[in-house]
């Protein structure tokens, strides 16, 4: 069926689209006030850093020793991929904290999506 044909027998079935009137507050420029979530707060999360991918073949993950050297597919100056349970929510820049690795975050999935 085409376009037209669906409108129309969308429009003769009672079917229409639902319009939402937006939120009291719900302004997109001003940023959401995060709300706490004590049911939550217990919960763990998986947290990752990703440094780079890469792919290699098997004969060459086998040929892998120690002091062997993995090029990965990032810049050494780009900013790291925060994953929480594997999902990615952020960016974030390697620094280091009381003699261990850290990252600090510099921006959240959300505000880079726009």
């Amino acid at each position: 069926m085409n376009k037209k044909k669906e409108k129309v027998a969308a429009e003769n079935s009672g079917v229409r689209k639902v319009e939402f009137r937006p939120f009291p507050g719900d302004d997109p420029a001003v940023p959401a006030r995060r709300e706490r979530a004590p049911a939550f707060e217990g919960v763990q999360l998986k947290l990752n850093a990703q440094l780079g991918k890469i792919r290699i073949k098997v004969r060459d993950f086998i040929n892998l020793e120690e002091g062997s050297l993995i090029e990965l597919n990032r810049p050494a100056d780009e900013s790291v991929v925060l994953l929480a349970n594997d999902a990615p929510f952020a960016r974030g820049e390697v620094v280091v904290i009381n003699e261990r690795f850290g990252v600090r975050i510099i921006s959240f999935q959300h505000e880079e999506q726009g």
